[in-house]
């Protein structure tokens, strides 16, 4: 494998592997009501110490730090805390804290289900995905934008062992695309409403991580993080 005329493969794939895992966790996070199936590893094992991005980011650091600092005093009686802060923030009957889709942000009239919804449905099914419940859940939620980039990730390792240089070329124009067009001119100011409104140090630490990740992939991909407040 290793370094061919474009790209060294074996950097690629260290650095893809370590953007999916990123990916994976903000998009359970952010997606699933909080569970102690889910939560109890990541607090026994302390494995926000194994952060795979880089921890010098301050976003990062910040998110890790109230991560830590919260798993360290975590008893099973938090849960009820944290499925009422996620209901508050992301789900609730009423005014939501930090709406998690798209189309909110960036459509004219802030709405869900707008052109937003369509563009990014369309470009799941040109890799032959779907949403789990399109008509129920918006398909631009940002757990499922995180979930596609896990995806993408995971065309373009496929592709470096492989060693299929156009399929590779192709996954990294996707997700470029897909993070330059959608996730950064939104996902910033979404971390950004979940830090000032969240009840727990939890979703404060997803939030920062979230704006972190965000921000060590764009310099991978030479992309600008839309300013926080704006979109």
């Amino acid at each position: 494998m290793g370094t061919n005329g474009r790209y060294n493969f074996d950097e690629w794939q260290i650095t893809l592997t370590a953007h999916a895992l990123a990916y994976g966790f903000l998009s359970k996070a952010l997606y699933n009501e909080p569970s102690a199936d889910f939560l109890a590893p990541l607090f026994d094992e302390n494995l926000f110490a194994e952060w795979p991005l880089d921890t010098d980011v301050e976003h990062t650091r910040r998110g890790i730090d109230l991560l830590a600092a919260f798993g360290a005093a975590w008893t099973p009686d938090q849960l009820a805390l944290l499925k009422s802060d996620y209901n508050a923030l992301f789900v609730g009957a009423g005014p939501l804290l930090a709406h998690p889709w798209e189309s909110v942000y960036l459509s004219e009239e802030h709405l869900i289900f707008d052109v937003q919804t369509l563009e990014v449905r369309e470009i799941y099914r040109r890799f032959g995905l779907q949403a789990p419940s399109s008509v129920r859940e918006p398909d631009d939620h940002i757990g499922l934008e995180l979930a596609f980039l896990v995806h993408l990730c995971s065309l373009g390792l496929d592709a470096a062992e492989r060693g299929d240089i156009d399929a590779f070329e192709s996954s990294l124009q996707a997700q470029r695309g897909f993070l330059g067009d959608h996730v950064l001119r939104w996902a910033p100011t979404f971390m950004q409403r979940v830090i000032e409104h969240a009840a727990t140090d939890y979703y404060r630490g997803v939030a920062y991580l979230g704006l972190g990740t965000l921000e060590t992939v764009a310099r991978v991909f030479d992309l600008a993080v839309q300013p926080v407040g704006q979109g």
